[in-house]
């Protein structure tokens, strides 16, 4: 009897095994899938933006993300919701593409649903997320950061995103948003958007997307007073020399060599700002202009020198009248064209 027992109690085991193992990819099965793609409603909202790295060209921001969709296969009768986990239940299997290793989520990964069988996702992550830059125009550059969510294994013809109705209702447009007091004191918010893109994974490899962009322009305020005046100062003092009487070389070389060993200095402490770039940003030119006019005020000090100790010390005054007008006229012309607008 004893060991009828035990085999009755095996094959009920196995028997509601084998019923398990046939619901469960019969849930797990996109709804409705033959009626089109599922559409899932997506509002976004960014809770903060505390860093924006030029260096290492990404962004660090807290990030709320709500999910909606319908699924008739788990209609209740409640008159509540009910929660699963998130992996007892068919979801899109988002992800942001642009995240890094450092991104959190906060919240666990469930999903409520209610009665009618619309299904509810919350989540909110919160790290840096990588973002291409053009920096051709640094200090005074305007960059598109994107958030892109994409939903991993479902073709475009699969899944579909689209903004949430309830948060459009809300007044929220395009059911996303920013906060007003987020924490990001060297660059001004300017306009958001969201919309759905496609993400190409590889050449033919396409996945359903959709992106939250914003547009944010550098507050230059910081730079100006911090560097470009510093480096203004560090030339107009090399320009000491030429109201030096050319007899006085040495006191005309230590000025020399001191504007340019302090540029220089100078210089790589700005590098540190940003990341190693194959094309020049116009702080970059101006260190350049400036660079170079440095080291001719150098060579103008040698010449009038050499002038000197061969008895022409007018030929050597003159030079230096000379310089006194084509320096700063090559300085100004030159940071005019640089920061000229419209010049990327």
């Amino acid at each position: 009897m004893q060991r009828i027992l035990s085999l009755l109690v095996v094959l009920v085991a196995m028997s509601t095994q084998l019923v398990r193992s046939a619901e469960t990819p019969a849930l797990i099965e996109r709804p409705a899938a033959e009626a089109g793609p599922t559409e899932i409603s997506v509002g976004i909202w960014i809770v903060d933006i505390s860093k924006i790295d030029s260096a290492e060209q990404s962004f660090t921001a807290e990030v709320a993300l709500v999910l909606r969709w319908k699924d008739p296969r788990l209609a209740h009768t409640g008159s509540g919701v009910v929660r699963y986990p998130l992996e007892q239940v068919w979801h899109p299997r988002v992800g942001i593409a642009n995240e890094t290793a450092s991104v959190t989520r906060k919240f666990p990964e469930w999903v409520e649903v209610e009665p009618n069988g619309t299904l509810i996702y919350r989540q909110r992550y919160a790290g840096a997320f990588t973002q291409r830059l053009r920096l051709q125009s640094f200090p005074f550059d305007r960059q598109t950061f994107h958030i892109q969510i994409v939903a991993v294994r479902y073709l475009p013809n699969e899944v579909r995103f689209v903004p949430d109705e309830d948060w459009v209702r809300n007044g929220l447009k395009s059911a996303g948003g920013i906060a007003p007091s987020i924490t990001l004191p060297d660059w001004t918010i300017e306009k958001w958007e969201t919309r759905p893109l496609t993400y190409v994974l590889t050449p033919g490899l396409q996945y359903s997307g959709y992106v939250f962009e914003f547009t944010a322009s550098r507050n230059a305020q910081h730079y100006i007073l911090k560097v470009i005046l510093p480096l203004v100062l560090i030339v107009i003092m090399s320009w000491v020399v030429f109201w030096t009487e050319p007899t006085n070389s040495n006191t005309q070389f230590s000025v020399a060599v001191t504007s340019m060993l302090t540029l220089i200095a100078y210089r790589f402490a700005v590098d540190t700002q940003l990341p190693r770039l194959p094309y020049m940003t116009r702080l970059d030119a101006l260190f350049l202009t400036s660079t170079l006019l440095v080291f001719f005020s150098l060579i103008e000090v040698l010449a009038t020198t050499i002038l000197d100790n061969n008895q022409q010390t007018e030929r050597a005054k003159k030079l230096d009248r000379y310089c006194r007008v084509i320096f700063p006229a090559v300085f100004l012309l030159a940071s005019i064209l640089i920061f000229m607008p419209g010049r990327t």
